[in-house]
């Protein structure tokens, strides 16, 4: 029964941000009367509300995980389909990193929309999952980064691309107040801070845009 409510608890917190709620702005008692629950079961089963809230978040985040491996399905299959139509190999390497790296992009921009509901005042739950989570490991971002970059690309220089990936990712998370006052951004809204992934990535990979057979990865 105990866990049952708990549950709830948590489904009502997940329902509640991915409809659009910023943590920050949702109360124990909201939550609660989604839930159909007493406002005091949220201290009861979880301690506070930022703890109810990680777990809900826990469960948003973990919907990224199948999404890795799409970016390089997307890349497999648009190198695929370039060969399929007579173009050569550079063609092919071209058009996987083209399709691989709007993938990619798509990806961190949902991720960081979703850090962004989540995070709440304190940003204990972003930093959580920016700084101590697998985000911050090679575990999904390098193997993703070796099947869209062209083949024999430097290792040290793929691991370079993660980290210069992952860490103005969590700069601009968690430090976004700077960054909005230094550059003008805001980055609150979901335009602009998509406009700001699109640059970051460009940026970043730029170098590997020439080897795969274009000078840009820059699309727009």
């Amino acid at each position: 029964m105990a866990a049952a409510v708990a549950e709830k608890l948590i489904l009502a917190a997940e329902r509640l941000m991915r409809a659009g709620r910023n943590a920050d702005d949702l109360t124990s008692r909201e939550i609660a009367a989604e839930a159909g629950a007493s406002v005091g079961l949220v201290n009861y089963h979880f301690g506070s509300k930022d703890a109810l809230i990680a777990a809900a978040a826990d469960r948003i985040f973990a919907d990224f995980a199948p999404r890795w491996d799409r970016v390089a399905a997307a890349a497999e299959k648009a190198g695929s389909a370039a060969r399929e139509t007579g173009a050569d190999e550079a063609g092919a390497v071209g058009a996987a990193f083209r399709a691989g790296t709007e993938e990619l992009k798509a990806l961190l921009k949902d991720i960081a929309a979703a850090a962004t509901l989540t995070a709440g005042g304190s940003e204990f739950t972003v930093r959580r999952e920016l700084m101590e989570g697998d985000l911050t490991t090679t575990k999904f971002l390098a193997p993703v980064l070796r099947a869209i970059l062209p083949p024999g690309t430097d290792e040290r220089e793929l691991r370079m691309a993660c980290f210069f990936i992952v860490t103005p990712l969590q700069t601009l998370l968690l430090r976004h107040r700077w960054f909005d006052e230094w550059t003008g951004s805001d980055i609150g809204d979901r335009k602009q801070r998509d406009a700001v992934f699109d640059f970051l990535v460009d940026r970043i990979l730029e170098p590997f845009a020439a080897k795969a057979g274009r000078g840009s990865t820059n699309t727009r």
